[in-house]
């Protein structure tokens, strides 16, 4: 392939891309981040195709790659295009979701003194603004582009073009590395265990003490002699002189800088004995998992506070989990993280990883490197969990699905997850689990509305009580009785008091019981 369509990092027009020539030193693939000339500017881009043949007559070369490997696979970045074109968006946006944290940067330009003379008649035609900007930079003094345009005011980039052009000034661009790069740890193993004997005759004149020392302290070390280790204690260059002698290799090993602290993983109580409501909904569930042909795959698991909703989702991620699939498991706000890692963990002790925006950036980075390579079973966080770079998908669960949390409002792209979950269960033939005791209207209407074929309804209709570890006993719990008063009756029958009569009759006998009560208003 020739040519590649390139998503820009620029303010550009939804699923728009732009035909690059590639350099033939370069191989690139579908999902890989590249630097390109853009306009007057060099940007970012993701290639989002290949091509034999180009959008424009004449095309610019790409630059460099950014990463050696795509960053973005064939499902996401599907998943992309969808995003452009439902939300209106840029494509580049869009696989932003995607990326690896600190991935996203911007190149760092300066201005100079051109080699053109500067002509005094010429320079006297000039605004006084432009003028008094060219003055500023003196002999080899040099100003970031962004600062210089600000001095050139109204028009900026425009009068910087102009000025290039003319060869009053230059432009100088260095290309940032990723802010954020995996790390890694070198270890020094031996390549053969050759016969003692032998060795012992061939040592004086083939290695020297150091090196023989470190031979012997590498063959000892069952799991690798860290190279820092042997230049410090060995000398500097005595582990490379054994790799270039054939006794010894090198082998680097991904290392994570700062391990996510983990809630401590509790060993799960009893099994609980499900309902009747619970293993029906859990069946049905199952059987969407089992046949990839079943539609709808969407559920809303609709039950009431307290009966048993969580219990069904780690069910159905352990049917999951045991088919070598992974799952997503989706929480309204960070806050409420920890808790469902708490009880996601017991389950699947070190088989569960957290995402949120409170992690700092190289613990965003290392998790996502993780997840990419397979390493966990369950993806736990809020809505940008949903992005995570999960290779084996089999199951997303929104808990509380109502939550506006869910809804990406501040920045572009702007989203819903309930939405992308569903897209994403079409590309992957993924199950979707939407859980709620008090659920969206949208989305209860189409799961009550069979001929949408959207999402079925599943109903867990009962609380469940202490008795549920005991399958003969009753298992269900009443929920509180509510009654509502219209005070407008109580006005009409001679009540003038803020207080039903109802309310201050139960309130009296509430004390006279020696018990306690509390009064909710509906403002400060």
């Amino acid at each position: 392939m020739r040519y590649a369509e390139v998503a820009v990092d620029a303010p550009v027009g939804h699923a728009r891309t732009f035909s690059y020539s590639i350099p033939p030193q370069y191989s690139l693939e579908p999902g890989q981040m590249v630097w390109v000339p853009f306009g007057s500017r060099i940007t970012q881009g993701i290639v989002a195709g290949l091509a034999e043949t180009s959008q424009v007559e004449v095309t610019r070369d790409i630059i460099a790659p950014i990463e050696p490997t795509p960053l973005v696979d064939e499902v996401h970045m599907k998943l992309a295009h969808w995003l452009s074109e439902y939300y209106l968006c840029s494509l580049f946006s869009a696989v932003s979701l995607m990326l690896p944290p600190g991935f996203e940067s911007q190149v760092r330009s300066q201005i100079f003194s051109g080699d053109t003379p500067r002509d005094e008649d010429a320079l006297k035609s000039m605004p006084p603004q432009t003028l008094h900007a060219l003055q500023t930079l003196t002999g080899d003094s040099r100003v970031k582009e962004a600062d210089f345009v600000k001095l050139l005011g109204q028009g900026g980039e425009r009068e910087l073009a102009r000025l290039i052009d003319k060869g009053l000034l230059a432009r100088r661009v260095d290309l940032p590395a990723p802010g954020l790069s995996p790390r890694h740890s070198c270890n020094l193993f031996a390549i053969e265990e050759p016969d003692s004997k032998q060795e012992s005759q061939d040592a004086p004149e083939r290695l020297s003490q150091r090196q023989s020392n470190l031979l012997q302290a590498v063959r000892s070390a069952p799991g690798g002699y860290p190279i820092t280790l042997a230049n410090k204690e060995f000398g500097w260059g005595v582990g490379n002189a054994l790799v270039e002698k054939g006794l010894a290799g090198l082998e680097w090993i991904r290392t994570e800088s700062a391990p996510v602290a983990q809630i401590e993983q509790k060993q799960s109580g009893p099994r609980l004995v499900l309902t009747q409501a619970q293993e029906d909904a859990l069946a049905s569930i199952t059987q969407a998992l089992d046949d990839p042909a079943r539609s709808p795959r969407s559920f809303l698991l609709h039950g009431v506070t307290g009966s048993g909703k969580t219990e069904v989702y780690l069910l159905a991620i352990q049917n999951v989990v045991d088919r070598g699939e992974q799952a997503i498991f989706l929480v309204p706000e960070i806050s409420l993280t920890p808790q469902t890692l708490d009880r996601v963990g017991s389950r699947f002790p070190g088989r569960v990883v957290l995402l949120h925006s409170r992690l700092t950036p190289r613990q965003k980075f290392d998790q996502w490197w993780k997840i990419q390579s397979g390493e966990y079973d369950v993806v736990v966080g809020p809505r940008s969990a949903l992005f995570a770079p999960v290779p084996r998908l089999g199951l997303v669960v929104l808990d509380e699905e109502h939550e506006w949390t869910y809804k990406q409002e501040e920045a572009q792209p702007l989203y819903h997850s309930r939405t992308v979950a569903a897209e994403l269960s079409r590309l992957t033939g993924a199950v979707v689990v939407l859980g709620s005791a008090t659920p969206d209207v949208e989305t209860y209407y189409y799961a009550r509305d069979a001929r949408s074929r959207r999402h079925q309804l599943l109903e867990l209709p009962h609380r469940i009580g202490p008795e549920s570890l005991s399958p003969s006993l009753d298992r269900t719990s009443k929920l509180a009785q509510v009654e509502i008063k219209d005070m407008r009756e109580e006005l009409r029958d001679g009540n003038r008091s803020i207080f039903s009569r109802d309310l201050a009759h139960s309130l009296q006998e509430c004390v006279r019981r020696g018990q306690q009560a509390i009064l909710f208003l509906n403002r400060r």
